[in-house]
């Protein structure tokens, strides 16, 4: 095979890289960003050589829209630790060492659960690899002595060259070909091929160029799975199989209109504080506070010298533009009522609206990363020749209840002062527990305590009703006197005759 047939790429790839090049760097930003020159050209930058332009994309700031938006939904999903009941394998070291490092290079399966769904939200997908490369060996003893275990990789889009799924007897599509880059420097690039059956592994070196040569090297092993194990993970997948839409993709492009319009105000500030003076060759002039300028005694009154300086209503404009796509981002990425700055002009339904628009998003996310641990274990226990324990079950967040605590703890506070109801009091102060205590174990000690505040109001409340029960208002005068005697005789005294029945005072009272 030649390096030119190994390194063609699915129809679908030139595209897709280059998209997800532009949203990983708007992602990064910084020198990654600078780097992509999205400032445009003015009229003198585009033909004339020199440095003005590169000058302009140094003082020109990114506003990073795309990463607080992926920092966003990436601290909601996360805020809550995925749940994993591992059964009778949370003996097992093989199983408790893949999660506590599943990469062998010392990553948790949450961090790299985190930083996959990261990377996935901004380049649209990505690609998960479970491998154990015990084919590269002869015996077990080898396997363990090179400590050889399965494992997860990550591969972006721009890693996975070439693609292929196909439909099998049963309906459903599978992966039955991949062409991934392993490794890449200036000196070679060493590319893998999967099929259901071999495994190929070429390295290509290059020239001084870093133009792609000859294969170096040319390894086959045969894939002892039967089938092909990268999992394909893309919270917004697309009808093209392989690739997905990036979750910040509107988001990129308007973090670039407000890159440009940041450069205009940049000029702008820098030309309303340093006019440019317009003048004759002929004509001397210092720059600073105080300097003098010297014409010719006959200059003709039109060539005097003057400064341009442009009107600082442009500055606002520019300044109301950039507010203007801001709050649209906060629209198109449900994180409104989580940005809102003081003085936003949104009411309560609308902030709740936002809440549930974004909860709702982010339960959609939470369903892709579910399924796709659920794939990578599947693929594990596969490699590793362990079968999965009944019990076994993964959970993620189902709920993301985006609430603002201060205006609920305020709302609680009115309720408690506005309802005079013991219980009532009890149950609010239930909530206002669960509101703030994260410690689980805490929690349940307040709710027990209250819940015996809560018996204890309930009984006093019965009691009461039932001395009212077996102390009933009297109608006539004979059954008054017949119950004041039997109250007497059971030792009641006058006051506590009168606190059961206030109405014999007023009885007396219209008597007299």
């Amino acid at each position: 095979m030649k390096s030119e047939d190994l390194l063609t790429t699915h129809s679908a790839y030139n595209n897709h890289a280059k998209e997800a090049d532009f949203f990983y760097r708007s992602y990064i930003g910084g020198e990654l960003y600078q780097a992509g020159e999205y400032l445009i050209k003015y009229l003198g930058e585009q033909n004339t050589p020199g440095d003005s332009y590169a000058k302009r994309i140094a003082a020109t700031p990114l506003d990073n829209h795309v990463k607080t938006t992926v920092d966003i939904y990436g601290s909601f999903l996360f805020r809550n630790l995925p749940k994993r009941t591992l059964g009778n394998l949370v003996m097992n070291p093989q199983v408790m060492n893949f999660v506590h490092d599943i990469d062998n290079n010392g990553t948790s399966f949450d961090t790299f659960m985190k930083q996959v769904n990261d990377m996935a939200m901004v380049l649209g997908n990505m690609w998960i690899l479970v491998d154990k490369p015990d084919y590269a060996v002869t015996t077990q003893a080898e396997q363990e002595a090179m400590g050889i275990k399965a494992y997860c990789a990550a591969y972006t889009p721009q890693n996975v060259l070439d693609w292929h799924y196909r439909r099998s007897v049963s309906g459903k599509m599978e992966l039955d070909y991949i062409k991934v880059i392993e490794f890449e420097d200036k000196h070679m690039i060493q590319i893998a091929e999967w099929s259901k059956n071999h495994i190929h592994k070429y390295t290509v070196a290059k020239d001084e160029h870093g133009e792609y040569g000859d294969i170096t090297e040319q390894l086959e092993y045969v894939n002892p799975l039967g089938m092909i194990p990268f999992i394909n993970y893309a919270p917004l997948p697309s009808p093209t199989q392989g690739i997905g839409y990036s979750l910040v993709n509107d988001t990129a492009y308007n973090q670039k209109y407000i890159y440009n319009l940041l450069s205009e105000l940049e000029q702008n500030i820098r030309i309303s504080g340093h006019p440019s003076l317009v003048k004759t060759p002929s004509t001397q002039a210092s720059a600073g506070a105080g300097a003098i300028i010297t014409v010719q005694e006959d200059m003709e009154p039109g060539l005097k010298p003057y400064l341009l300086q442009p009107a600082g209503s442009s500055i606002d404009g520019i300044l109301k533009s950039i507010d203007k796509v801001v709050q649209s981002i906060h629209r198109m990425t449900h994180t409104s009522a989580v940005q809102i700055m003081r003085g936003s002009p949104m009411s309560g339904t609308a902030l709740q609206t936002e809440r549930q628009l974004l909860s709702t998003k982010l339960v959609d996310i939470s369903h892709a990363l579910h399924e796709a641990e659920q794939k990578i274990w599947k693929l594990w226990f596969t490699w590793m020749n362990i079968d999965q324990p009944q019990d076994f079950s993964i959970e993620y967040a189902e709920t993301f209840d985006i609430r603002d605590e201060h205006s609920d703890l305020e709302l609680y506070k009115k309720a408690i002062d506005t309802v005079q109801n013991d219980e009532f009091k009890i149950q609010m102060q239930k909530m206002i527990a669960d509101m703030l205590i994260e410690d689980e174990t805490t929690r349940n000690q307040i709710h027990s305590t209250m819940s015996k505040q809560e018996q204890l109001v309930q009984e006093s409340t019965q009691a009461m009703v039932d001395e009212q029960m077996a102390h009933p208002p009297m109608m006539s005068p004979q059954d008054m006197v017949s119950h004041i005697r039997e109250m007497m005789d059971q030792g009641l005294t006058n006051e506590q005759i009168l606190e059961l029945h206030p109405e014999i005072q007023g009885y007396f009272t219209q008597s007299e």
